[in-house]
């Protein structure tokens, strides 16, 4: 009887560990992003891993840090499709909806048709650089 009562402690030892260990599907991650050589003054950047929803982050003066969604440092570990958007600001009066004109070829702003992915690994990872330039992906 005792045995099954260990054997009871350590399979919840054991589903407490592993619940645990979701946090560490999520690593740091940054980078930078350039347009035609420069860096992208203003815009946002999405990670989508395989599985579960993406991480994003903002780009300010190129550079970009991700949050995963609980707000948190971080992307998903594994390959990740990317997407870049950046948009001036819209025209007309204060507090409209819409969107201003891209500042760069819409295709990067969808994980579709961007043509950019990131493999994150599991620790050390280097900063993540994106080159952008017009035209389409290839």
């Amino acid at each position: 009887m005792a045995s099954r009562k260990s054997l009871g402690v350590i399979a919840a030892m054991a589903l407490a560990a592993a619940a645990g260990c979701q946090e560490s599907d999520y690593v740091p991650v940054s980078g930078e992003v350039l347009y035609q050589g420069e860096p992208l003054a203003a815009g946002v950047i999405m990670f989508q891993p395989a599985n579960g929803p993406p991480a994003r982050g903002t780009i300010v003066d190129g550079k970009f840090a991700l949050e995963n969604p609980a707000g948190e440092p971080g992307a998903r570990i594994g390959p990740n499709k990317v997407r870049i958007a950046s948009r001036a600001a819209p025209a007309g009066g204060e507090g409209e909806m819409a969107l201003g004109r891209s500042l760069i070829p819409e295709h990067y702003g969808h994980f579709e048709s961007s043509g950019l992915t990131a493999d994150v690994k599991p620790e050390a990872n280097e900063p993540f650089i994106f080159r952008l330039e017009d035209g389409t992906p290839l």
